[in-house]
């Protein structure tokens, strides 16, 4: 476990790294969505800009979180709101960070499940923002895991590790062929086979399972709950992308297995 002055400096580092995702689910999505081979650069450059009216932003205005707050939530050149998700994106990195030092200490365990984190944090937003599950998030989350099971990093083997990401794969893969078939569309998204996947190669195959079960329970409730407010039935197909829920279900297990 890390120390108090390791778990601060993290949560810090997270807070910085937070405004820097902000920039990738807000610009990342638009970029893949003008070709989907663009380059990354798009994400370094231009500068930061204010996201409603795309002014370059000053210094004392892209500072993690106390920029937002004493702007008011509004944009300083055009007034307009902005988005609380600017806010929640770099605290729930810098909590992300903090706690991936605290469980397994400065080292290369602890930065890695930080990145998992971070990539994680930011298909949750561009999903629910978007529908988009970028191949370069999930592959790189898979990969990350797959190579850090091969090196003894995580808690699983290496052969749990493949057989978890061929597993997530497979098993939502088969599923939708049989929904398919039956109902003529897909009930998943080919982001939600590779978001699992990697998932599976963070956990091993034995939670595949129990991560898809507790996505559509979660799933349920938030349709159940959203149909309530609206006063409208909500269809399933209708309703939210799927890849926050597996998100959620799947990092619920990564913190309760720590």
């Amino acid at each position: 476990m890390g120390n108090f002055p390791e778990i601060f400096a993290a949560s810090v580092l997270g807070l910085i790294f937070g405004s820097f995702l902000n920039v990738v689910i807000h610009r990342l999505p638009k970029a893949i969505l003008k070709d989907a081979d663009a380059s990354l650069n798009c994400l370094l450059w231009p500068g930061s800009t204010a996201p409603c009216c795309g002014e370059k932003l000053y210094w004392y205005e892209n500072i993690p979180v106390i920029s937002w707050l004493v702007l008011g939530g509004n944009c300083g050149h055009c007034k307009k709101p902005i988005t609380p998700r600017y806010i929640l994106v770099e605290l729930l990195t810098g909590v992300a960070f903090a706690w991936s030092i605290w469980v397994y200490g400065l080292g290369i365990t602890g930065s890695v499940y930080a990145l998992f984190f971070a990539m994680a944090i930011t298909l949750f937003f561009i999903d629910l923002e978007t529908f988009l599950l970028p191949d370069r998030l999930t592959l790189a989350m898979l990969w990350l895991g797959l190579s850090a099971a091969a090196m003894g990093y995580l808690p699983i083997s290496p052969v749990d590790a493949i057989l978890g990401a061929c597993l997530g794969y497979l098993l939502p893969w088969a599923i939708n062929a049989v929904y398919y078939a039956v109902r003529k569309h897909d009930g998943f998204g080919g982001g939600d086979f590779k978001l699992l996947a990697a998932f599976g190669a963070w956990l091993g195959w034995a939670e595949i399972v129990p991560i898809l079960c507790g996505a559509s329970i979660i799933g349920l409730i938030v349709i159940g709950l959203v149909s309530i407010v609206k006063r409208e039935r909500l269809l399933m197909s209708q309703a939210l992308p799927f890849g926050p829920f597996l998100i959620l279900s799947g990092l619920s297990f990564v913190i309760g297995g720590a």
